[in-house]
């Protein structure tokens, strides 16, 4: 008896949660959605974590106690490399990933399987972003404004309070007046270096 009811809670409890994403049809399977809604649901996952991460991110660099004792801890990272990304405080960690991501999978109403592709590319464009890296034919320099470049303007002690978008689309520093253009110089010893733009 007592484990019929715990199962019984159970099955209710795991199907309550699978319907705040997903639909299953009479089996419990899980209905996948069609490929097309599936690319709309990463896009407006993008749009939500971005926009998420900007104020979060923005708000741990304007308030003092925050910065100095969570934010910071990024930040020692003058010269940012790709294990970096993730190099951060414990408290930042919940508030930017966690929090952001767990926020973009509900609204936008993805599958898990979805929140798979979807997070295992936010991760991978975070740490190419922090990589310090232009290299030909990076897909993400090709498709995505914010990039290695321009996120290592914003680890420069000129530019920390700039660029603070991560990881997908630059545009609430466009919009907000936080966004740093930059040039990439060609370095004599080989590579790029990413510099602000002196108007």
């Amino acid at each position: 008896m007592h484990y019929q009811l715990t199962l019984e809670f159970s099955t209710v409890r795991d199907q309550s949660r699978s319907r705040l994403t997903s639909t299953a049809d009479a089996s419990g399977t899980t209905i996948q959605p069609s490929i097309p809604v599936q690319i709309v649901q990463i896009i407006v996952a993008m749009l939500i974590m971005d926009t998420w991460q900007y104020f979060v991110h923005r708000f741990m660099h304007q308030n003092k106690y925050l910065y100095r004792h969570v934010h910071s801890q990024h930040h020692r990272l003058v010269v940012p490399y790709a294990i970096g990304a993730l190099y951060n405080h414990p408290l930042e960690g919940l508030l930017l990933d966690t929090f952001g991501g767990a926020i973009s999978f509900l609204v936008s109403g993805m599958t898990a399987r979805t929140a798979v592709i979807f997070f295992c590319f936010a991760v991978i464009k975070t740490v190419d972003d922090h990589c310090g890296l232009w290299l030909p034919g990076n897909i993400f320099h090709i498709f995505f404004q914010n990039n290695s470049a321009y996120h290592d303007i914003h680890h420069q002690l000129q530019g920390t309070k700039y660029n603070y978008s991560q990881p997908f689309f630059p545009i609430w520093d466009k919009l907000l007046g936080t966004h740093m253009p930059f040039v990439l110089l060609k370095r004599p010893e080989g590579g790029f270096e990413a510099r602000l733009k002196k108007d």
